[in-house]
């Protein structure tokens, strides 16, 4: 099946939705249009009623000023939180339509089917990249920040939680992508004392959530990282730049197929979402697709359980593109996913 990572160039979000069903109608998704507004920018998207947060809508900019007394708004959130999380309501950690424009014109459309669609994503910034992208007012990432990295992590994981409920209805089955993109980057020297025990812990605790409410999850890092220790952090879809970063998967074949063996999936992020797209075809990504799990059987994992545990998306989110292109994209997978079925079903 093929679906995308999320965010589109438009800024029209019936527009939008309509083309995420035109050309996925086995997982369509709920689009995210970050040009429409900074404030649906993947990291700002999930920033709502954060304690101490302060936005600056003519600079285009966010961030939690820690340097002033903000006890009294600190716990007000964990009452929130301990009441959302004890009572089951999550209604008040709901994504506002401030910062997901799409959201709702999504779930009306899912929801005009006659009957649910086959799977529905969503999709939710991952907590070490949420608390490595928001900033205080000092422009240190909270990521180091005790107190609100346990504060963004709560909030991803209850909202996380709230669009499960939230489009329950409108698929047979529910998959969450926690959107890693800071992963890429793990082991750097930007990011030293990023401990993979600490990103395991961070990043476990929003999947566990997640499975609670019954969804599958997965984790989209847009290049390489350190895949088994998303895999020990419990995610059952890892979702990678198979396009730009095709070969570095083959490094952890043994891992891969453990995590397959044991129902885990891979989704090829094999459609280049940047200049290439005028220089590729459905048949030429085709190509290039078969032989990447060529390479990955040839190391000992098994064919058949490859090609029936593999989605196709995206190298990475289309927002950066023009709409035109975006589109160009969208049509490229659709037809790679329908020529590769055919080939493997």
């Amino acid at each position: 099946m093929a679906t995308m990572i999320g965010s589109l160039p438009h800024t029209d979000p019936e527009a939008a939705v309509r083309l995420v069903l035109d050309h996925f109608p086995e997982v369509p998704v709920v689009p995210e249009l970050p040009r429409r507004s900074f404030l649906e920018d993947m990291v700002h998207a999930h920033s709502g009623g954060l304690p101490c947060l302060v936005v600056d809508q003519a600079a285009e900019k966010m961030w939690v000023e820690t340097a002033r007394d903000c006890s009294a708004e600190l716990a007000a959130f964990y009452e929130r939180a301990l009441t959302a999380e004890q009572s089951g309501d999550l209604d008040a950690f709901a994504v506002g339509p401030g910062y997901a424009s799409a959201l709702e014109a999504a779930r009306h459309e899912f929801l005009a089917r006659s009957e649910p669609y086959p799977v529905v994503k969503v999709q939710c910034i991952g907590p070490v990249s949420f608390q490595l992208g928001l900033r205080d007012d000092q422009d240190r990432a909270l990521y180091y920040d005790e107190t609100f990295q346990d504060v963004l992590g709560r909030q991803v994981a209850l909202q996380a939680r709230w669009l499960v409920r939230r489009f329950r209805p409108c698929g047979h089955e529910l998959i969450v992508f926690l959107d890693e993109p800071c992963l890429a980057a793990f082991g750097s020297s930007g990011y030293l004392g990023v401990l993979r025990e600490d990103v395991v812990l961070r990043l476990g605790t929003a999947i566990e959530a997640v499975k609670s409410e019954g969804a599958t999850v997965g984790v989209h890092v847009c290049g390489n990282s350190d895949w088994p220790m998303i895999i020990e952090a419990g995610a059952e879809i890892l979702n990678y730049d198979a396009y730009g970063f095709g070969p570095s998967m083959l490094v952890y074949a043994d891992q891969i197929g453990e995590h397959m063996a044991r129902g885990g999936i891979l989704a090829w992020g094999i459609v280049p979402n940047n200049h290439m797209l005028h220089e590729e075809s459905a048949a030429s990504i085709e190509k290039r697709f078969f032989s990447l799990v060529d390479r990955l059987c040839e190391r000992g994992v098994d064919r058949d359980l490859v090609l029936r545990q593999s989605m196709l998306t995206p190298a990475c989110g289309l927002a950066s593109l023009t709409p035109e292109d975006a589109e160009l994209a969208m049509r490229l997978l659709a037809d790679l996913a329908v020529s590769v079925q055919a080939k493997v079903r």
